[in-house]
């Protein structure tokens, strides 16, 4: 009888850790999957943000020069409009699928943008400034923001001590 028992509680006890092992390795089975499918979607982003990025870039430096063609009379004020309307359109385009900080920055760019244009139209620049100055370092912060957030999905998640997936650290 006490053999019969002892057999009876190891098959229970061996029975009950082989599922619980089973278990443990099916939830970093499903973990491993769902960290390996985040890497690839921030990926996949990726490729859709560059040309993105890129042609808000190009759009917003033609913004930028036919501002300073119109404030140096050296162009028709009626390109403008045509301008900044691409450059409006990749605007929204792209923070639909930017982060935070690149909205933030994009937001700072087109609102001096507004501000620099109105008076270069009406003609009340400053003698012996230069109206673009703040354009062209908010500039500067907004490819900052577009390369950090470009940067960021090309480190791929790396395999902890347990076979999981980890991000690593920023910094």
């Amino acid at each position: 009888m006490d053999a019969t028992l002892a057999g009876l509680i190891g098959t229970t006890v061996g029975a009950v850790t082989g599922f619980a092992g089973a278990w443990l390795a099916q939830r970093a089975q499903i973990r491993l999957q769902r960290e390996e499918r985040m890497h690839q979607e921030r990926v996949r982003w990726l490729v859709d943000k560059k040309p993105l990025f890129r042609d808000l870039l190009t759009a917003l430096h033609g913004w930028h020069d036919s501002l300073v063609s119109v404030w140096r009379e050296d162009a028709e004020r009626d390109d403008l409009s045509e301008i900044r309307a691409s450059a409006t359109k990749w605007a929204v385009e792209s923070s639909l699928i930017a982060s935070k900080p690149v909205r933030v920055a994009l937001d700072d760019v087109q609102r001096r943008f507004s501000d620099v244009q109105r008076l270069i139209l009406e003609r009340r620049v400053p003698a012996g400034s230069e109206p673009l100055a703040d354009v062209l370092s908010s500039l500067a912060v907004l490819e900052d923001a577009m390369r950090a957030e470009l940067a960021e999905p090309m480190r791929p998640p790396r395999p902890g001590r347990d076979g999981l997936l980890r991000r690593r650290a920023v910094g």
